[in-house]
């Protein structure tokens, strides 16, 4: 992927060497923009770690977290890439594939022959079909893959079985920031083939599985932190409760309310029977540190 082929004219050659030893003006100012799915602020960190490692000064941020961002960016999808180079993707990993959301809002953008990074981030257990899912939305819709990573983050479910704590730690933003080095420097973009999968039984279902955060009223002040921090807008700003039963159905588990509740009334609470599953789901995980994992073109 990265040798360039021995027939390569003298012309390619010549490009190949301003673009990898730094003499392509291009290069040195290149616009990067940043997109990124992190209800926990996790993948978010991930993807200003690699705008880091490609020297981003004015640093273009959309963040599709929220209902409201997502339906401006799918209503007006052209203007994500109007004004940058490279655009820096991240998403979570949820049962080993993209978020809904996540995928909903990609789907609409469209490359225009731009340069992209695709950046998942997971609990160390597996990553599963989610890069590949991700590349293959990004070449499809007109983009230049040079370069992909799958990182590591604390396990959404930390508080039943405690996986990848503290992560991503040091190390791996290091790599992150290595990952955006290298990406500046890419002699070809990545395909379908390049991207390897980890397929499961979850991973390889429609379903996604999520764990339901417990609320606690007594402990609620109704301060309507939770609704503003849910990605799916579930939750009411007055009563911290979902709106509705079928706001609980929707419900995705990335405990973003769990995370900014100071009061402690949303919390990860599981029955016996939960935890038995999460431990024998989560017990490789839980023993062995698993490394990021970088692709560059």
């Amino acid at each position: 992927m990265s040798i360039a082929p021995i027939t390569m004219t003298l012309n390619s050659m010549i490009s190949t060497w301003n673009r990898t030893f730094g003499h392509d003006e291009d290069n040195m100012t290149k616009r990067i923009g940043i997109l990124y799915f992190s209800p926990t602020n996790t993948t978010k960190k991930i993807c200003r770690a690699v705008a880091s490692g490609m020297g981003a000064n004015d640093l273009q941020t959309l963040d599709m977290t929220f209902p409201d961002t997502r339906a401006e960016i799918i209503a007006n999808p052209n203007t994500v890439t109007a004004n940058i180079d490279h655009l820096i993707v991240g998403a979570p990993v949820h049962s080993g594939k993209l978020p809904l959301q996540a995928m909903e809002c990609l789907s609409a953008i469209g490359g225009n022959g731009k340069e992209c990074s695709a950046i998942v981030v997971y609990g160390n257990r597996d990553y599963g079909i989610a890069l590949y899912r991700m590349v293959e939305i990004l070449s499809k819709n007109g983009f230049g893959v040079t370069a992909v990573g799958a990182f590591i983050g604390q396990h959404t479910y930390s508080d039943i079985v405690p996986v990848a704590m503290g992560r991503p730690d040091e190390s791996d933003i290091e790599k992150a920031r290595k990952l955006g080095a290298s990406s500046l420097i890419a002699t070809e973009y990545l395909s379908l083939e390049d991207i390897p999968i980890q397929i499961d039984k979850i991973s390889r279902s429609d379903k996604y599985s999520a764990i339901k955060p417990a609320y606690i009223a007594k402990l609620c002040v109704q301060c309507g932190t939770c609704a503003k921090n849910c990605p799916i807008a579930l939750l009411s700003p007055d009563t911290g409760m979902y709106l509705d039963q079928a706001g609980k159905n929707q419900c995705i588990g990335c405990m973003a309310c769990v995370n900014n509740c100071l009061k402690k009334a949303r919390v990860v609470k599981a029955n016996l029977i939960v935890k038995v599953v999460m431990n024998n789901l989560l017990r490789q995980a839980s023993r062995e540190r698993k490394e990021p994992l970088t692709i560059v073109g």
